[in-house]
């Protein structure tokens, strides 16, 4: 048997010291203090490693914090490494690891043993996330780019892929390992390879596959100053523990071809989901073993997204209809930069609302210290032609303030800002669908062309995310009012910088104008109107930018 244990091997790619490196399984937890993140080839990874590995590991090892105490003393447990940590490292540093997190620890070291075999990546019973002897009914397979969105595939074409499916793609195990759990998160739907000993194959295919499960949300994902951090930001606080029937993939029966539609029964099964069964196929190289080739068919399909799913934002449906679920995930937006999605990643509690936050954020507002610098990940991909194909991955990062969970002062300065960016964004837009009446033209459709909105979007960003970071650690009422009243100022500039070209261009037909009846009524569309109209709009958009030019005005000295 050719051997790959997630546990001994390295295949985490994580940066500590600033370098990149693979570190095995046991390694990445237990080194987790010193980890300062996932180093990942592509953002779509780093949930993928998270959810399939490391927090189900942890969580089915040593349980889950049973209240906002307890998950407090992970916290510190796992940065300090006091939990994680030999005794001889503890004992060096003068320090005396306590019977909690002794018992803890021993527990994680106990099922490292215990189930150490379900962690080999080739076994020939129970291949980790995978399905031993699966084949097709012509025991043909397919090349390991299937396991790759970037790279083209059967229908996947992606714009810029620099390989085809035919091309020869050998795998490291530890490339092809981190590619199987990808797999079973972000596959693309449609049809799929049918493998014998399912039933419900037909004509050698099945059809209906829905994407893997992250594929269908719009991922918010806790980031800490290092993986400990990061990894304990993700645990949920279960008050009733863990139930017995929920286990993670390796602690199940072996996989077989057959699949079902069911619904999760707990966050271990929810994180380790498979949504496709799967088998890695190997050769000897002279470069060692490598995995040149595989199988994937139909998987397990999950019948809703669970309301314990901890990291998406929901739409919220007061009168669902009937059987309809009342949160639905979220989806991420191509080009639109996370802090315009502050509204939802800050809306705790479902109340009257239309939007919610994720379960894990509003977790936090609960548990963190006002002052931690919390950093969420969003991450999602858009899919095409029937969610066959995958057209673009979406992925950012913002700073949260923890006070902007808790303070409604921050929370509904941080609200406004982002709802003022868009407003800035639509009146521009307006600005430039005025002056193209006044041409006698049809302003642009909303999907067509470079729209002025776009670029005032694009020059707040930094300083938007300067904003947040500021509110980070400074968050009284005379701070906050400071902050929103710089970012106005800025805001602004912006504003008139992306609207002055466009009305300087304007030409003498545009000032004159082009009178239409509306309803009965004689209206001209001239520039001298929409500059008027614009300014106006821009005023009441950014009140406090607009009284500062007011008093300068009525001041000339000041």
């Amino acid at each position: 048997m050719r051997r790959m244990n997630l546990l001994d091997d390295p295949w985490i790619p994580v940066r500590i010291d600033d370098h990149h490196t693979e570190l095995s399984g046991r390694d990445a937890v237990l080194r987790s203090a010193e980890i300062q993140q996932l180093d990942v080839d592509v953002p779509t990874m780093l949930p993928v490693l998270l959810r399939q590995f490391l927090l189900p590991l942890v969580m089915d090892a040593m349980g889950a914090p049973r209240s906002a105490a307890e998950w407090q003393r992970w916290m510190r447990a796992f940065t300090d490494g006091s939990l994680l940590h030999s005794d001889e490292r503890l004992e060096a540093d003068g320090r005396v690891r306590d019977e909690w997190a002794s018992t803890r620890r021993a527990a994680l070291l106990g099922y490292f043993t215990e189930h150490h075999d379900r962690f080999e990546l080739f076994h020939p019973v129970y291949p980790f996330a995978q399905v031993a002897g699966l084949r097709t009914a012509k025991d043909d397979t397919k090349s390991v780019s299937l396991l790759i969105p970037s790279i083209a595939s059967g229908n996947n074409v992606p714009l810029f892929s620099g390989r085809t499916g035919d091309d020869p793609l050998p795998l490291r195990p530890a490339e092809a390992a981190r590619w199987l759990l990808h797999a079973h998160c972000w596959d693309t739907a449609a049809i799929k390879t049918g493998a014998k000993g399912d039933e419900q194959v037909k004509g050698g295919k099945t059809t209906g596959n829905p994407t893997g499960p992250l594929g269908q949300l719009g991922m918010v994902l806790p980031v800490g100053r290092t993986l400990a951090e990061t990894v304990v930001l993700n645990l949920p606080i279960l008050h009733d523990g863990l139930s017995e029937d929920d286990r993670p993939q390796w602690r199940r029966a072996p996989w077989t071809p057959a699949w079902r539609s069911a619904h999760a029964t707990g966050p271990l099964q929810l994180l380790t989901w498979q949504s496709r069964r799967i088998r890695l196929h190997t050769a000897d190289t002279p470069d060692g073993t490598r995995v040149t080739s595989v199988v994937v068919a139909a998987g397990d399909r999950l019948l809703q997204t669970p309301p314990f799913e901890p990291h998406t934002t929901w739409n919220a449906d007061q009168k669902p209809k009937s059987g309809a679920p009342p949160l639905r995930p979220r989806r991420h937006m191509s080009g639109r930069s996370a802090w315009r999605g502050l509204d939802a990643l800050l809306a705790l509690g479902e109340g009257t609302t239309k939007v919610v936050t994720s379960g894990q954020v509003e977790l936090l507002a609960e548990v963190l210290d006002q002052d931690y610098p919390l950093r969420v990940l969003t991450v999602g991909i858009e899919y095409g032609n029937q969610s066959a194909v995958v057209e673009n991955v979406i992925a950012d990062s913002i700073p949260l303030p923890v006070a902007a969970l808790r303070e409604i002062t921050v929370r509904d300065a941080i609200v406004q800002i982002a709802e003022q960016a868009d407003r800035l964004a639509r009146a521009l837009n307006m600005l430039s669908a005025d002056l193209r009446r006044a041409s006698g033209a049809d302003p642009l459709p909303w999907d067509q062309g470079q729209r002025p909105g776009d670029r005032v979007l694009h020059a707040l960003d930094k300083t938007t995310r300067r904003a947040l970071a500021k509110l980070q650690t400074r968050y009284d009422h005379d701070a906050v009012d400071a902050v929103r009243a710089a970012w106005e100022q800025v805001a602004w500039r912006a504003a008139f910088e992306v609207a002055e070209p466009l009305l300087n261009n304007a030409s003498p037909r545009q000032f004159a104008g082009v009178t239409e009846t509306i309803k009965g009524k004689d209206v001209t569309h001239c520039s001298p109107r929409a500059e008027s109209s614009f300014r106006t709009n821009v005023a009441q958009i950014l009140p406090l930018a607009a009284a500062t030019l007011r008093r300068r005005n009525s001041d000339p000295e000041s």
